[in-house]
C-alpha cells in the first residue's frame, strides 16, 4: 500500500507535459545566450501547433527565425523529460543548440582559415583578380558564399566544405559518395551521391531532422550531384 501511496505522490509532483516542454525551452534560451552569445526566444507558433520557433533576438545576416517541426519523436523526447528522465533534458537541450548554433555562427577560425587557403591555392593566378569582399569572407556557409557551389564541385572541394561542419564527413566508393556524421555512438549516413551517374542523390531523414543545417548542406550536396562525372 505504501508503495502505491508513494507512487501516487510521485504522479503528483511530476511536472506537466506542457510545463517539460517550457523546460526545454527555457534551457534552450539559456544555453544558447550562455554558451553562444545567441540570446534567443523560443515558442510554439501561434498558427501552428506543430511547429517550434526559434527567434535570435539580434541583428543577422540569416533568417531571424528557426521553425523546428514538432513531429512525433520531439513529443516523446517531451514526455521523457516530463517523466523525469535523468541527464535527458540536459543532453537534448545540448544537441538543439548546438544544431541552432551551428546555423548562426560562422566557422571556428581555423576551419574559416583552411578553407579560404585552398580556395587559394586553387584559383589559378590572374592580374584581374578581385579581392574577396568582407561579406564573403565572413559567411559561415560555403554553399552560399562562393559561385563555385552553383556551377561544380570537384570532390576535393565538396569532402573539404562538407567537413567544414562539425561532425560532418565525406566517404567515396567507385559506385557512390556517402555524407555522414559521425557521433560517439554511431556514423549515421546523411546523403550518397552516385560517382556512376550524375544528378543521382539521396537525401536521408537523418538530414532532413537536422532543420536549418540542412539549407547549408542540401545545395552543396545538389552542386556535387549535378557536377559531370569527368569534372569531380
Amino acid at each position: 500500500m505504501k508503495k502505491k501511496q508513494l507512487a501516487k505522490l510521485k504522479q503528483q509532483f511530476r511536472p506537466s507535459y506542457e510545463t517539460a516542454r517550457q523546460q526545454l525551452f527555457t534551457a534552450i534560451e539559456n544555453k544558447t545566450a550562455a554558451n553562444h552569445d545567441l540570446p534567443t526566444t523560443v515558442y510554439i507558433n501561434p498558427k501552428n501547433q506543430d511547429e517550434l520557433l526559434i527567434e535570435l533576438l539580434k541583428e543577422t545576416k540569416k533568417e531571424q527565425k528557426i521553425a523546428v517541426p514538432l513531429d512525433e519523436n520531439f513529443k516523446i523526447v517531451v514526455k521523457r523529460i516530463q517523466r523525469q528522465e535523468t541527464g535527458l533534458l540536459d543532453r537534448f537541450s545540448d544537441n538543439l543548440v548546438d544544431e541552432i548554433a551551428a546555423y548562426w555562427l560562422p566557422l571556428n577560425p581555423q576551419a574559416a582559415i583552411a578553407n579560404k587557403s585552398a580556395q587559394v591555392n586553387n584559383q589559378p593566378e590572374t592580374q584581374d583578380k578581385e579581392p574577396a569582399t568582407d561579406e564573403a569572407a565572413a559567411s559561415s556557409v560555403p554553399a552560399a558564399s562562393h559561385q563555385e557551389s552553383t556551377d561544380h564541385l570537384s570532390f576535393a572541394a565538396f569532402s573539404e566544405k562538407i567537413a567544414a561542419f562539425p561532425k560532418f564527413s565525406v566517404e567515396r566508393t567507385d559506385q557512390e559518395a556517402t555524407v555522414v556524421e559521425t557521433t560517439p555512438k554511431e556514423q549515421r549516413v546523411l546523403a550518397t551521391i552516385s560517382e556512376l551517374e550524375a544528378d543521382n542523390f539521396h537525401i536521408t531523414s537523418a538530414l532532413e531532422r537536422k532543420y536549418k543545417i540542412k539549407l547549408d548542406v542540401i545545395p552543396l550536396i545538389e552542386a556535387y550531384a549535378a557536377t559531370a562525372l569527368d569534372h569531380r
